[in-house]
Protein backbone atom coordinates (compact mmCIF):
# COMPACT_ATOMS: atom_id res chain seq x y z
CA UNK A 1 0.00 0.00 0.00
CA UNK A 2 1.14 3.36 -1.01
CA UNK A 3 2.41 5.56 1.97
CA UNK A 4 0.33 8.87 1.63
CA UNK A 5 2.97 12.07 3.33
CA UNK A 6 0.43 14.12 5.59
CA UNK A 7 3.45 16.05 7.07
CA UNK A 8 2.58 19.70 6.06
CA UNK A 9 5.12 22.43 5.31
CA UNK A 10 6.13 24.59 8.70
CA UNK A 11 6.86 27.56 6.35
CA UNK A 12 2.76 27.25 4.75
CA UNK A 13 1.75 27.28 8.16
CA UNK A 14 4.01 30.32 9.07
CA UNK A 15 2.55 32.49 6.40
CA UNK A 16 -1.35 31.77 7.45
CA UNK A 17 -2.92 33.85 9.94
CA UNK A 18 -4.12 30.90 11.81
CA UNK A 19 -1.19 30.24 12.96
CA UNK A 20 0.17 33.87 14.03
CA UNK A 21 0.94 34.53 17.54
CA UNK A 22 0.49 38.42 18.43
CA UNK A 23 4.19 39.30 17.90
CA UNK A 24 3.79 37.75 14.14
CA UNK A 25 0.66 39.52 13.38
CA UNK A 26 2.13 43.14 14.26
CA UNK A 27 4.78 42.15 12.47
CA UNK A 28 2.93 40.99 9.09
CA UNK A 29 0.65 44.20 9.56
CA UNK A 30 4.04 46.49 9.74
CA UNK A 31 5.49 43.99 6.39
CA UNK A 32 2.29 44.34 4.84
CA UNK A 33 2.04 47.84 5.08
CA UNK A 34 5.63 49.20 4.09
CA UNK A 35 4.55 47.15 0.38
CA UNK A 36 1.54 48.40 -0.25
CA UNK A 37 1.94 51.86 0.97
CA UNK A 38 5.42 51.93 -1.05
CA UNK A 39 3.45 51.06 -4.55
CA UNK A 40 0.20 53.26 -3.80
CA UNK A 41 0.12 56.65 -5.17
CA UNK A 42 -0.92 58.40 -2.22
CA UNK A 43 -1.23 62.10 -1.87
CA UNK A 44 -1.04 62.48 1.87
CA UNK A 45 1.42 61.54 4.23
CA UNK A 46 2.51 57.98 4.65
CA UNK A 47 2.20 58.59 8.56
CA UNK A 48 -1.31 60.13 8.81
CA UNK A 49 -2.92 56.94 6.30
CA UNK A 50 -1.12 54.53 9.14
CA UNK A 51 -2.53 56.48 11.91
CA UNK A 52 -6.10 56.43 10.18
CA UNK A 53 -5.95 52.85 9.39
CA UNK A 54 -4.44 51.93 12.60
CA UNK A 55 -7.52 53.89 14.54
CA UNK A 56 -9.98 52.28 12.64
CA UNK A 57 -12.59 49.52 14.34
CA UNK A 58 -11.26 46.80 12.75
CA UNK A 59 -7.71 47.25 13.19
CA UNK A 60 -8.45 48.30 17.12
CA UNK A 61 -10.51 44.93 18.10
CA UNK A 62 -8.39 42.78 15.87
CA UNK A 63 -5.26 43.24 17.63
CA UNK A 64 -7.17 43.59 21.21
CA UNK A 65 -8.64 39.73 20.90
CA UNK A 66 -6.52 38.06 18.68
CA UNK A 67 -4.89 35.66 21.03
CA UNK A 68 -8.90 34.68 22.18
CA UNK A 69 -9.54 34.22 18.45
CA UNK A 70 -10.18 30.58 16.63
CA UNK A 71 -8.55 29.89 12.98
CA UNK A 72 -11.52 31.15 11.58
CA UNK A 73 -12.07 33.94 13.21
CA UNK A 74 -8.27 34.94 12.74
CA UNK A 75 -8.71 34.35 8.70
CA UNK A 76 -11.87 36.90 8.91
CA UNK A 77 -10.31 39.40 11.37
CA UNK A 78 -7.03 39.54 8.81
CA UNK A 79 -9.69 39.66 5.74
CA UNK A 80 -11.40 42.58 6.69
CA UNK A 81 -8.09 44.52 7.97
CA UNK A 82 -7.25 44.01 3.99
CA UNK A 83 -10.73 45.50 3.33
CA UNK A 84 -9.98 48.63 5.71
CA UNK A 85 -6.87 49.10 4.02
CA UNK A 86 -8.50 48.87 0.34
CA UNK A 87 -11.53 51.52 1.93
CA UNK A 88 -9.34 54.03 3.58
CA UNK A 89 -6.83 54.01 0.57
CA UNK A 90 -10.05 55.00 -1.78
CA UNK A 91 -11.47 57.12 0.88
CA UNK A 92 -9.50 59.14 3.22
CA UNK A 93 -11.05 60.82 6.20
CA UNK A 94 -11.43 64.51 6.08
CA UNK A 95 -10.42 65.47 9.45
CA UNK A 96 -6.96 65.87 11.26
CA UNK A 97 -5.35 62.96 13.15
CA UNK A 98 -2.30 64.69 14.76
CA UNK A 99 0.36 62.73 13.02
CA UNK A 100 2.90 65.46 13.18
CA UNK A 101 4.14 65.49 9.30
CA UNK A 102 2.61 68.43 8.77
CA UNK A 103 4.66 69.88 11.13
CA UNK A 104 7.69 68.21 9.93
CA UNK A 105 7.59 69.45 7.07
CA UNK A 106 7.99 73.06 7.94
CA UNK A 107 6.80 75.59 10.37
CA UNK A 108 3.79 78.09 9.55
CA UNK A 109 4.43 81.62 8.43
CA UNK A 110 2.37 84.06 10.35
CA UNK A 111 -0.22 86.12 8.92
CA UNK A 112 -1.39 89.90 10.02
CA UNK A 113 -4.51 87.59 12.01
CA UNK A 114 -2.33 86.30 14.50
CA UNK A 115 -0.08 89.28 15.50
CA UNK A 116 -2.62 89.02 18.76
CA UNK A 117 -1.06 85.75 19.73
CA UNK A 118 2.10 87.21 20.27
CA UNK A 119 0.94 90.19 21.70
CA UNK A 120 -0.44 88.38 24.53
CA UNK A 121 2.31 85.87 24.48
CA UNK A 122 0.66 82.78 23.72
CA UNK A 123 3.67 82.51 20.70
CA UNK A 124 6.84 83.61 22.36
CA UNK A 125 9.32 86.21 20.36
CA UNK A 126 12.55 84.35 20.83
CA UNK A 127 10.24 81.31 18.82
CA UNK A 128 10.28 84.08 15.69
CA UNK A 129 12.68 84.50 12.79
CA UNK A 130 12.58 87.21 10.09
CA UNK A 131 12.95 85.43 6.64
CA UNK A 132 14.05 88.83 4.15
CA UNK A 133 13.52 89.64 0.75
CA UNK A 134 15.13 87.92 -1.52
CA UNK A 135 15.92 85.12 0.76
CA UNK A 136 15.55 81.55 -1.03
CA UNK A 137 12.82 79.87 0.18
CA UNK A 138 10.90 76.63 -0.59
CA UNK A 139 7.02 76.63 -1.78
CA UNK A 140 5.24 74.33 0.94
CA UNK A 141 2.75 73.76 -2.26
CA UNK A 142 5.22 72.33 -4.66
CA UNK A 143 8.25 71.85 -2.80
CA UNK A 144 10.19 74.39 -5.50
CA UNK A 145 12.68 76.70 -4.07
CA UNK A 146 12.22 80.82 -4.85
CA UNK A 147 13.24 84.05 -3.87
CA UNK A 148 11.06 86.24 -1.47
CA UNK A 149 9.51 88.86 -3.21
CA UNK A 150 8.99 90.78 0.30
CA UNK A 151 10.19 89.81 3.98
CA UNK A 152 7.84 87.46 6.13
CA UNK A 153 7.58 85.89 9.58
CA UNK A 154 7.84 82.14 10.51
CA UNK A 155 7.91 80.36 13.65
CA UNK A 156 11.34 78.56 14.34
CA UNK A 157 12.54 75.24 13.19
CA UNK A 158 14.33 72.36 15.06
CA UNK A 159 18.11 73.15 14.51
CA UNK A 160 18.75 70.99 11.39
CA UNK A 161 15.59 70.21 10.33
CA UNK A 162 12.18 71.59 8.72
CA UNK A 163 10.30 70.78 12.12
CA UNK A 164 8.31 72.99 14.05
CA UNK A 165 9.23 74.01 17.16
CA UNK A 166 6.22 73.42 18.82
CA UNK A 167 5.82 69.82 17.46
CA UNK A 168 6.26 67.66 20.41
CA UNK A 169 8.28 64.48 18.96
CA UNK A 170 7.13 62.02 21.62
CA UNK A 171 3.33 62.65 21.67
CA UNK A 172 3.46 64.30 17.63
CA UNK A 173 0.83 67.11 19.52
CA UNK A 174 1.51 70.51 19.06
CA UNK A 175 2.50 72.11 22.22
CA UNK A 176 0.04 75.73 21.01
CA UNK A 177 -2.25 73.34 19.64
CA UNK A 178 -5.22 75.57 20.99
CA UNK A 179 -3.75 78.97 19.62
CA UNK A 180 -2.21 77.80 16.71
CA UNK A 181 -1.63 80.30 13.54
CA UNK A 182 -4.05 81.22 11.25
CA UNK A 183 -1.71 78.67 8.28
CA UNK A 184 -1.88 75.65 10.89
CA UNK A 185 -6.05 76.06 11.04
CA UNK A 186 -6.08 76.14 7.33
CA UNK A 187 -3.53 72.84 6.93
CA UNK A 188 -5.13 70.20 5.47
CA UNK A 189 -3.31 67.37 3.62
CA UNK A 190 -6.01 66.16 2.20
CA UNK A 191 -7.24 69.10 0.85
CA UNK A 192 -4.53 71.77 -0.44
CA UNK A 193 -7.25 74.08 -0.96
CA UNK A 194 -7.63 75.84 2.18
CA UNK A 195 -3.89 76.39 2.74
CA UNK A 196 -3.76 78.16 -0.83
CA UNK A 197 -6.38 80.45 -0.21
CA UNK A 198 -4.79 81.37 3.16
CA UNK A 199 -1.27 82.50 1.63
CA UNK A 200 -2.68 84.82 -0.44
CA UNK A 201 -3.56 86.76 3.03
CA UNK A 202 -1.18 89.85 3.45
CA UNK A 203 1.84 88.23 5.66
CA UNK A 204 3.13 89.73 9.08
CA UNK A 205 6.32 91.70 9.29
CA UNK A 206 8.31 93.85 11.42
CA UNK A 207 6.73 96.96 10.89
CA UNK A 208 3.23 95.00 12.34
CA UNK A 209 5.35 93.81 15.00
CA UNK A 210 7.51 97.42 15.92
CA UNK A 211 6.02 99.98 14.09
CA UNK A 212 5.85 102.41 17.24
CA UNK A 213 9.29 102.48 17.98
CA UNK A 214 10.21 104.43 14.60
CA UNK A 215 13.75 104.42 15.64
CA UNK A 216 13.90 100.58 15.57
CA UNK A 217 12.46 100.44 12.41
CA UNK A 218 14.78 103.00 11.08
CA UNK A 219 17.67 100.66 12.17
CA UNK A 220 16.26 97.59 10.61
CA UNK A 221 15.97 99.61 7.25
CA UNK A 222 19.67 100.51 7.94
CA UNK A 223 20.53 96.83 8.16
CA UNK A 224 18.62 95.79 5.35
CA UNK A 225 20.26 98.28 3.35
CA UNK A 226 23.35 97.38 4.15
CA UNK A 227 23.53 93.97 5.07
CA UNK A 228 21.09 92.67 2.51
CA UNK A 229 21.10 89.05 1.12
CA UNK A 230 21.39 90.21 -2.82
CA UNK A 231 24.97 91.73 -1.35
CA UNK A 232 25.67 88.54 0.86
CA UNK A 233 25.26 86.80 -2.78
CA UNK A 234 26.74 88.81 -4.97
CA UNK A 235 30.03 88.95 -2.56
CA UNK A 236 30.02 85.17 -2.23
CA UNK A 237 29.23 84.77 -5.68
CA UNK A 238 32.65 86.66 -6.67
CA UNK A 239 34.85 84.72 -4.15
CA UNK A 240 34.09 81.36 -6.47
CA UNK A 241 35.03 83.43 -9.20
CA UNK A 242 38.43 84.78 -8.09
CA UNK A 243 38.60 81.06 -6.71
CA UNK A 244 38.67 82.22 -3.32
CA UNK A 245 40.90 85.37 -4.08
CA UNK A 246 37.62 87.26 -2.15
CA UNK A 247 37.32 85.56 0.79
CA UNK A 248 38.70 88.47 2.76
CA UNK A 249 35.53 90.50 1.55
CA UNK A 250 33.36 87.67 2.34
CA UNK A 251 34.69 87.23 5.94
CA UNK A 252 34.21 91.53 6.16
CA UNK A 253 30.81 91.40 5.38
CA UNK A 254 30.28 88.91 8.10
CA UNK A 255 31.87 90.54 10.67
CA UNK A 256 30.47 93.49 9.58
CA UNK A 257 26.77 92.35 9.34
CA UNK A 258 27.36 90.47 13.33
CA UNK A 259 28.78 93.69 14.03
CA UNK A 260 25.80 95.69 13.47
CA UNK A 261 23.33 93.23 14.81
CA UNK A 262 24.86 92.84 18.46
CA UNK A 263 25.90 96.37 18.40
CA UNK A 264 22.23 98.23 18.49
CA UNK A 265 21.10 95.16 20.13
CA UNK A 266 23.43 96.16 23.16
CA UNK A 267 22.05 99.90 23.02
CA UNK A 268 18.66 99.41 22.84
CA UNK A 269 18.28 96.32 25.26
CA UNK A 270 17.32 93.74 22.35
CA UNK A 271 17.32 90.44 23.83
CA UNK A 272 19.68 88.39 22.27
CA UNK A 273 17.48 85.61 21.40
CA UNK A 274 15.66 87.75 19.27
CA UNK A 275 17.65 89.04 17.19
CA UNK A 276 16.81 86.43 14.63
CA UNK A 277 13.26 88.19 14.73
CA UNK A 278 14.38 91.76 14.55
CA UNK A 279 17.30 91.44 11.88
CA UNK A 280 16.53 87.86 10.54
CA UNK A 281 19.21 85.52 10.25
CA UNK A 282 22.35 85.98 10.81
CA UNK A 283 25.01 86.06 7.28
CA UNK A 284 26.68 83.24 9.31
CA UNK A 285 23.91 81.26 9.71
CA UNK A 286 22.96 81.96 5.96
CA UNK A 287 26.36 80.93 4.54
CA UNK A 288 25.57 77.12 4.34
CA UNK A 289 23.00 77.82 1.57
CA UNK A 290 26.33 79.06 -0.88
CA UNK A 291 28.31 75.56 0.32
CA UNK A 292 30.16 77.16 3.48
CA UNK A 293 30.29 76.90 7.43
CA UNK A 294 31.52 80.06 9.66
CA UNK A 295 34.03 78.81 11.87
CA UNK A 296 34.93 80.59 15.15
CA UNK A 297 38.45 79.60 16.41
CA UNK A 298 39.94 80.07 19.56
CA UNK A 299 41.52 83.67 19.37
CA UNK A 300 38.11 84.52 18.13
CA UNK A 301 38.68 84.81 14.35
CA UNK A 302 36.83 83.56 11.63
CA UNK A 303 37.14 81.27 9.00
CA UNK A 304 35.03 79.68 6.41
CA UNK A 305 34.77 75.90 5.75
CA UNK A 306 33.43 74.49 2.09
CA UNK A 307 30.95 72.39 2.36
CA UNK A 308 31.42 70.93 -1.02
CA UNK A 309 32.62 67.60 -2.02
Amino acid sequence: MEHINTTIDENLLNDSPVYWDEDTLHQKWKDFLECSISHAELTIPVKRFQLQIESSTDYLETMRCWSKMNGSARLNAWKRLLEAYESIVQEVLPVCVQCGECCRKGSPTLHIEDLELLQVGKIPWQQLVTLRADEPVYSPFDEKPFLLPSECIKIREEPGSNQCVFLDDQTTQCKIYNDRPVQCRAQACWDPAPARQVSKLPYLTRRDIFGEVELLIEIIAEHDQRCSFEKLSEIFTHMTESEGRAVDKVLELLAYENHFRHFFAERLNIPEDTLDLVFGRSFAELAPLFGFRVVTEPDGSRCLISDAP
